[in-house]
């Protein structure tokens, strides 16, 4: 096995305060002008002691240092220790068991190098409790490192570090490892190895792996082992081999509360909750675990209520349990429910705020995740890399470049830049804030790439329009998964490559439900109704089951197309498949029955969501505004504001939509005037049109020019559009053609600008400038489409032009 030098580091630097680096070489002669490390960091008195003369005898005193570790008092141990050019094998355990219990990994370190200082030999014992240290202190690599170099190794430190690649995420390795140790050592897997291994294969959902461990167990004679066995019931659990872990559950002789909590977790991951339900019946004892994986698992199987029932009864509650709890709360998307349990939490770990971040990004509200993290600093709870995963995606959603190059900086500090987890957030981020080169960067510099951070590159050159750069990336991976494929097929599609998208769909080993539904938004977002509804259909008939992602992909194609039957067959569908509470499926049902002309189907869906976000409501407003139910529109409008809800600039366009079809002028004027006043919202091009509209509609013209004329942007051609369409239906001629000339400078290839103009001329009986406007349509090639309907037969959408017979 190869030797990985290891090096206790030996600055600030290196325990992030910051200063220059003292090289190792002054800790082995502290004789030089440099200070050591452990002189600068415990005050050593003796800096120019002459480690040559050191005699091994143990100093009196070990007894006090090895009281006060086991009393957790390890800054006075450490103040001890600081006097000492010298003690035995036993008080450095004693010490490094202290910080193994309070995880405190720099005061570990500061042990490590007083032991190189000293030039103490330390024994297997000592070697081993020091890779122990550094694996359950989270230092994986040190402990590693550290096991390469022990001149003599036993099954312990071997395990020790398969169990902290495993318990740190790095299930690979510790698999690997285990490989390792079989095929290159003599020794013996004990439990604690198996164990170890196990949960790296549970985490992975190896059950090949799995099986062939469970073959090493039984020949080791250590299947009767009541942690081998809670093992084994873990992984067949996660791996969806429920009836097994129960058969493993009932052999086993000796059982603990931890393998009856296993159990119910296991049934709970496979949905079985009722089994789970009588097992905790029957517990002969039940500890806070057991009531937590309960109520966890009663929010994994989205039965929020009894999740509550069970909180309520708990006849003790730690933290974990209220996490649990406000997890449930913001997978419901009721955020403000979980605020509240947030808010009231006795005690809050990382975890918590952690969760509360998430679940704000999660559930659409960045802007509160990022107060939120930055009032997690302020009372110095210190991030996780679970923590920095959960608020890049926020700053992403925001475009908020500045923020997440701050982020960055806190993520090296706290030494957790090379994550896998945090590297691929990091790169999402910078891509999604357009600064593609800095998420190269990120990708380049980290020392490990596992298959999502190459996806998060794909999809950030995809997000950027660089899809040549994108495949690139693709054929160069070392391995792809279905991700992989998914995140081509997506870059494809949102830059127009439909055809392309399709081959590599066809191509792929295996398709998942994202992949389909990849595909159905492809085609919706390119305007390919027709084919997004056929490629829904045959998602169907190969047996692939739509998820709530689905739904909400292809309703938008049903919107568009005016297909009403099919959206009320889809909206059975979406009933019988469970995801009427989802809100985003809600969220395109309001906006498909509203374009579809029905507003009344449009407003049951409403009224009978759980939940509703600004979308809900926009799509409410404006479909009633789009179905001439202004008044209507603006008291949904008013409704929306008692709820607290923020309006957008969405909003207010439909709500100057309903104003305009109800020819309300005034209440027009007020809701413009408010948008900057009341809500710091900036018009846009299409709240300039929508007022212009209303205005013409009235006969307010000359009102309406001043509008356009005083206009801080740029009008477009929809908004001389708008005046031209109030010129003809006011007759006004003058206007119309000065109104005219603003659109044809613009080489608008728009007939129904020009037909505007030529009934306004017709209205006039203006025969000879009607003529005229149809020349100037030849000379600019300008062709008026042939109208064309639309009618659904037996399931099927038949269009009509203008001609046909």
């Amino acid at each position: 096995m190869r030797s990985v030098p290891f090096s206790v580091p030996t600055t600030l630097t290196a325990i992030g305060h910051g200063r220059a680096a003292t090289p190792a070489y002054h800790l082995l002669h502290p004789n030089t002008k440099t200070v050591s490390f452990f002189t600068k960091n415990m005050g050593t008195s003796n800096p120019t002691a002459n480690t040559d003369t050191i005699t091994h005898e143990v100093p009196n005193g070990n007894m006090d240092l090895r009281m006060l570790c086991e009393n957790g008092r390890l800054k006075e141990a450490l103040r001890i220790l600081r006097s000492r050019n010298f003690i035995d094998s036993d008080a450095y355990a004693s010490l490094l068991q202290g910080c193994l219990k309070l995880k405190a990994l720099i005061e570990g370190k500061l042990i490590h190098s007083h032991i190189i200082q000293t030039g103490f030999k330390p024994d297997i014992f000592l070697g081993t409790k020091l890779v122990i240290m550094y694996g359950k202190c989270g230092s994986v690599l040190d402990a590693r490192r550290y096991l390469d170099k022990m001149p003599e190794q036993n099954v312990v430190s071997w395990s020790s570090v398969i169990s902290a690649y495993a318990k740190h995420g790095r299930c690979e390795e510790a698999l690997k490892m285990f490989r390792q140790m079989q095929n290159y050592t003599s020794f013996q897997p004990n439990q604690f190895t198996f164990a170890g291994v196990l949960a790296a294969c549970a985490d992975l959902k190896a059950m090949d792996h799995s099986r062939e461990i469970h073959g090493d167990i039984i020949r080791s004679g250590l299947q009767s082992n009541a942690c081998v066995g809670t093992a084994l019931v873990v992984v067949y659990g996660k791996c969806g081999y429920i009836e097994s872990a129960r058969k493993i559950f009932d052999r086993m002789p000796h059982r603990d509360v931890v393998t009856w909590n296993a159990m119910i977790t296991g049934y709970m991951q496979n949905s079985s909750v009722d089994e789970a339900v009588a097992l905790f019946g029957v517990m002969p004892e039940r500890n806070v675990v057991s009531w937590t994986a309960m109520i966890t698992g009663y929010v994994q199987n989205g039965l929020l209520d009894d999740a509550l029932d069970m909180f309520q009864k708990m006849p003790e509650r730690n933290v974990v349990s209220w996490n649990a709890m406000i997890a449930g709360h913001i997978q419901s998307g009721d955020v403000d429910e979980a605020l509240r349990l947030f808010q009231r939490m006795p005690e809050r770990n990382v975890v918590s705020w952690t969760a509360m971040i998430a679940g704000y990004v999660q559930n659409g509200y960045p802007e509160e995740a990022v107060k939120l993290y930055r009032q997690m600093g302020r009372i110095g709870v210190k991030p996780n890399s679970d923590t920095f995963a959960s608020i890049l995606p926020a700053c992403a959603n925001l475009a908020d470049l500045q923020e997440g190059r701050e982020i960055h900086e806190e993520i090296i500090k706290a030494r957790l830049q090379a994550d896998v987890f945090v590297g691929s957030a990091l790169v999402d981020m910078y891509a999604k804030c357009g600064s593609i080169k800095d998420a190269c960067q990120v990708f380049e510099q980290m020392p490990k790439r596992d298959i999502a951070l190459w996806n998060a590159m794909i999809s950030g050159y995809a997000h950027n329009g660089h899809v040549d750069e994108a495949f690139k990336f693709f054929q160069k991976m070392p391995e792809r998964n279905v991700v992989s494929w998914n995140a081509m097929i997506a870059g494809l599609a949102q830059n127009g490559y439909m055809g392309d998208s399709l081959t590599l769909f066809h191509k792929m080993p295996m398709q998942d439900t994202v992949s389909w539904t990849t595909m159905v938004a492809g085609y919706v977002q390119n305007g390919c109704f027709d084919k997004a509804l056929e490629f829904f259909q045959q998602m169907r008939l190969v047996g692939v089951k739509p998820q709530s992602e689905t739904f909400a992909s292809i309703l938008p194609a049903c919107a568009s197309l005016a297909f009403l039957l099919k959206g009320k067959e889809i909206h059975a569908e979406i009933i019988r498949c469970g995801f009427k509470s989802d809100i985003s499926v809600g969220n395109a049902l309001v906006d498909t029955y509203a374009k579809c002309g029905s507003k009344e189907d449009a407003r049951k869906v409403f009224d009978k969501m759980h939940r509703r976000d600004v979308v809900s409501w926009n799509a409410m407003i404006v479909g009633c505004a789009m179905n001439g139910c202004g008044n209507e529109a603006l008291h949904l409008f008013e409704q929306m504001q008692q709820f607290c809800m923020q309006p957008n600039q969405i909003t207010f366009v439909g709500v100057l939509s309903a104003c305009c079809h109800a020819g309300l002028v005034d209440h027009g004027w007020k809701y413009f005037d408010s948008m900057e006043h009341n809500y710091n919202i900036t018009p846009t091009v299409e709240h300039f049109c929508c007022m212009v509209d209303l205005l013409g509609r009235a006969g307010h013209l000359d009102e309406a020019q001043n509008l356009i004329n005083n206009m801080p942007i740029k009008a477009d051609a929809a908004v001389w559009a708008s005046l031209l369409g109030a010129c003809r239906v006011h007759s006004n001629i003058k206007l119309g053609e000065c109104v005219a000339d603003h659109l044809f400078e613009s080489n608008s290839k728009v007939a129904a600008h020009y037909v505007l103009l030529s009934n306004i001329y017709a209205t006039a009986g203006r025969w000879d400038d009607v003529e005229k406007v149809r020349e100037l349509m030849k000379d600019k090639r300008v062709k008026k489409m042939p109208g064309r309907s639309r009618i659904e037969v037996n399931d099927k959408m038949h269009t009509f032009i203008v001609g046909n017979r």
